[in-house]
């Protein structure tokens, strides 16, 4: 299950439609300050962000969202009811925001307000660029401050319709997207079928979320663990946190446009392979990922501590499994080599290291900062502060074993401007996938393949012999400068 562009989608001629929310009850909401609040951490952060690089007219509407088949002719007023229901359910597609003195502000609409217009834009035909098409009108409907920041396009046929979701970042996390997919068939098959929709598990709000998070981030003072661990992991690495082991050919501050590759690093196989090895060494599958990262890493730089960044989701309540929304922290991960010469005998520090990695990532990085005294240093630093790792394990997502049955596949605005290295890992049913996004420069390209090849490598023997070691013998580093 890679992370797919909308170029990299398949799409059938047949007749392409717009489906928007009505945006006067938002115009009214904006009018209204005394509802106003603030957005969550995240939300804040990814607008200044997106407002900093609109100032350099460097925008690039930073959506995700998904698509999906459905079969046989499209039933308009089921669809809308589908699209008001999913609203209606999830608080964060009912919300926009607004740039105050304060900072930023959300505001919402109330769920009877909720309204579902279409337009029918044309017919698309075999000659028609049609994911271009899409995109074009994707982009001109989403962005940050939109009211609503959210649409559904659908390529209509009599046998069957291709629908994309798309949506701001700041209304969604990659787990979010991922759940969606099965809601939408519940809820429309629920429409279909003229009856209320049965089974849905709650779904907790977002809104709420961000509020709680800001309440609780302004109990922690600088003894707390997590900064403490964040100030250790800032010193210790220094500004090769905010590089890639790789020279990417990048000037400092440059912004460049971001190329793609995907890796099918394991089988399902290789994958169990691993996993039970990790477990023989008193660790996780993602322990050995890691492991993996960090003996590469080594191998290319020299460097006997691997430091990278990894989101982790802030999903505290069960309720908010099922919630559209940003709950996405960052972790500290600090794994030492030590002594370890072979994966084996790295997996058992990696997770401790993850370990700890992960309560810190529970703690806002925004709050860290504040703490830290370093808003302004990260600030300077967007849009992209640290290369991250990213990992899910996408087996629990509800209903993914139907998605080739669905057509289901996550879709994500990858063109946009950076000068780091952000990986995305998925563990599929049919084993590890990893997709990266890269600075695109002929050193970056060659660069990125050999270290994912080299990883490949790594886990391939673990998979295989049941072991990999790595070379501890002296030697000059080498890597990035």
């Amino acid at each position: 299950m890679l992370i797919a562009t909308l170029s990299e989608c398949r799409v059938r001629p047949g007749l392409l439609r717009e489906w928007r929310l009505d945006e006067s009850p938002f115009h009214e909401a904006a009018r209204a300050a005394g509802e106003a609040v603030p957005a969550s951490y995240n939300q804040e952060w990814h607008l200044k962000s997106v407002s900093k690089l609109t100032e350099r007219g460097l925008g690039v509407p930073p959506w995700i969202g998904f698509g999906f088949e459905l079969p046989g002719p499209l039933d308009a007023e089921a669809f809308r009811e589908t699209l008001r229901a999913w609203v209606v359910r999830h608080d964060t597609l009912r919300s926009a925001f607004r740039m105050a003195v304060t900072g930023v502000e959300r505001f919402s609409i109330p769920p009877a307000t909720v309204s579902v217009r279409d337009t029918v834009v044309g017919k698309l035909s075999d000659g028609d660029d049609i994911p271009g098409r899409l995109q074009v009108r994707i982009d001109a409907a989403v962005g940050a401050f939109r009211r609503p920041s959210h649409v559904v396009e659908t390529v209509e046929r009599d046998d069957s319709t291709t629908v994309f979701v798309a949506m701001d970042h700041a209304h969604a996390d990659g787990y979010s997207v991922m759940t969606a997919v099965a809601e939408w068939q519940h809820l429309y098959g629920a429409a279909l079928a003229g009856g209320r929709p049965t089974a849905l598990p709650p779904a907790g709000s977002y809104v709420d979320f961000g509020l709680d998070e800001r309440a609780a981030a302004r109990r922690i003072g600088a003894g707390h663990p997590a900064v403490g661990h964040w100030s250790r992991f800032l010193e210790g690495g220094g500004d090769r946190l905010f590089r890639f082991p790789l020279d990417l050919g990048v000037a400092d501050g440059e912004l460049l446009t971001h190329a793609k590759l995907d890796v099918r690093l394991l089988d399902a196989a290789e994958a169990d392979a691993v996993e039970e090895v990790c477990h023989l060494a008193h660790g996780g599958f993602l322990a050995g990922l890691f492991a993996g990262l960090a003996a590469v890493s080594y191998d290319i730089t020299g460097e006997p501590v691997y430091r990278t960044v990894m989101p982790v989701h802030t999903r505290s309540r069960p309720e908010l499994l099922h919630s559209m929304g940003w709950y996405v922290g960052l972790a500290p991960v600090e794994i030492s080599l030590g002594t370890a010469g072979s994966f084996r005998e790295l997996v058992p520090g990696a997770h401790h290291s993850l370990g700890t990695a992960l309560r810190s990532g529970r703690v806002p990085i925004v709050r860290i900062a504040e703490i830290l005294g370093i808003s302004e240093e990260l600030e300077r630093r967007m849009p992209e502060v640290f290369p991250f790792v990213s990992f899910i394990d996408t087996r629990v997502i509800p209903g993914v074993r139907q998605w080739p049955e669905w057509n289901a596949r996550t879709v994500v605005r990858m063109r946009t401007r950076g000068s780091k290295v952000n990986i995305w890992v998925h563990r599929t049913h049919d084993g590890l996938w990893l997709t990266a996004r890269y600075p695109g420069t002929e050193s970056a390209e060659t660069g990125i393949a050999d270290f994912f090849d080299r990883l490949r490598g790594v886990l391939h023997c673990v998979a295989k012999t049941g072991d990999h070691t790595f070379d501890r013998s002296p030697r000059t580093m080498g890597g990035t400068p």
